[in-house]
C-alpha cells in the first residue's frame, strides 16, 4: 500500500502542483480576498488529492483543478455570502514598492507606477462587479487563456453559454471601463474585436 501512496503523490506532484499559481489567480479573482484565496486553494488541493484517482493521467489537469475550485466556489457562495474586504494602503505600499523595484532598471517614476496601479485597480474592480457567471467565463477564457470548449467543461455549461456569457461580460466591462481616462482606447479596441 506504501508503494501506491509513493506513486499517487509523485503523479499528483507532477501532474498537479505546476497549475498552484492558475489556481491562486482564478481563487483571487473570484473571491477578491487573498485569504478567502488560499483558503480556497486549499480546500482544492485537498480535494484533487483525495480524488486524484479519478483524474486520467494525459488529460488536462488544469481544466479539472479549476473545475474542483468552482465547484467549491459555488457551494461555499450558496452556503453564505461574505462581504467583500477591499485591499488595505498596507497592501497597496508593499505592491508599489514592489513594482518599483521590478522596475528599477527601466524608466518607471513612482505617478507611473501609481498610474498602472490605478488601471490595474479599475480592471479588476470592473471584473469584480461582474455578476459571477460573467466574471468566471471571462476569468478562465480571457485571464487563464482557456479554450471555451475547457471553460464550458470546468463552468459545467454549454459551449454557447460561455460564448454568450463572455460576448455580455467584455460589453459589461467596456461600459464600466469606458468613462474612466487612459480607458477610451482599450473600449474602442474592444469594441472592434466583439
Amino acid at each position: 500500500m506504501g508503494a501506491a501512496n509513493s506513486e499517487k503523490r509523485r503523479l499528483f506532484e507532477q501532474e498537479a502542483l505546476p497549475h498552484l499559481d492558475v489556481l491562486f489567480t482564478a481563487a483571487l479573482y473570484l473571491t477578491r480576498n487573498e485569504e478567502e484565496a488560499n483558503d480556497l486553494c486549499q480546500e482544492t488541493m485537498l480535494r484533487a488529492y483525495r480524488f486524484f484517482h479519478q483524474f486520467t493521467i494525459g488529460t488536462n489537469c488544469r481544466a479539472w483543478l479549476l473545475t474542483i475550485l468552482h465547484n467549491i466556489f459555488r457551494t461555499s457562495r450558496t452556503r453564505a455570502k461574505p462581504e467583500h474586504v477591499s485591499a488595505t494602503l498596507e497592501e497597496f505600499d508593499r505592491a508599489v514598492e514592489a513594482e518599483s523595484l521590478k522596475g528599477a532598471s527601466s524608466a518607471a517614476t513612482p505617478e507611473s507606477i501609481v498610474s498602472e496601479r490605478t488601471m490595474d485597480h479599475n480592471l479588476q474592480r470592473a471584473l469584480g462587479d461582474l455578476p459571477e457567471e460573467f466574471k468566471a467565463a471571462l476569468m478562465l477564457v480571457d485571464v487563464e487563456e482557456m479554450t471555451y470548449q475547457d471553460a464550458a467543461k470546468v463552468l459545467d455549461v454549454p459551449i454557447g453559454t460561455v460564448r454568450s456569457r463572455i460576448s455580455r461580460g467584455r460589453a459589461l466591462m467596456r461600459q464600466a471601463l469606458a468613462p474612466l481616462p487612459g480607458m477610451r482606447g482599450f473600449a474602442r479596441a474592444h469594441n472592434q474585436e466583439s
